[in-house]
């Protein structure tokens, strides 16, 4: 039975939690079990009391600063893989302190093929 990888996604807009739920949600050779929040303070409770292999974090939430929730969650899970997401920011424009923890970026609007292939080369490495 292939592993199921877990998955959060924090993200301020509805659609694009949805379009990472149905790319991940796709026919294809790992599972994945997603869960989702508008909400930063919620993602962080989330993560509190939930393991996950992989966190999504859209860097314009309200209430925490990108660097902040990323600082946070890696405090609480330090072995889980965060992917930062941006509609205004590319992964080369990212503060210092937001890019050196983050395992990945992801300009929006991004494709499931884009989503699919990050994960897989972030999954690789985990593996070792």
């Amino acid at each position: 039975m292939p592993e199921t990888v877990r998955v959060l996604a924090i993200d301020r807009e509805e659609i694009i939690l949805k379009s990472i739920v149905k790319a991940l949600t796709a026919k294809g050779s790992t599972t994945f079990a997603v869960k989702t929040t508008t909400s930063a303070l919620e993602g962080l409770k989330i993560v509190r009391n939930d393991v996950f292999d992989v966190v999504f974090v859209d860097v314009a939430m309200a209430g925490l600063n990108s660097a902040e929730l990323l600082r946070r969650i890696k405090h609480t899970s330090p072995s889980v893989s965060v992917i930062l997401t941006s509609g205004h920011l590319s992964g080369t424009s990212f503060p210092e302190e937001v890019s050196m923890n983050a395992d990945g970026f992801l300009s929006k609007p991004f494709t499931t093929g884009e989503i699919r292939s990050l994960l897989s080369s972030i999954l690789r490495k985990r593996k070792g």
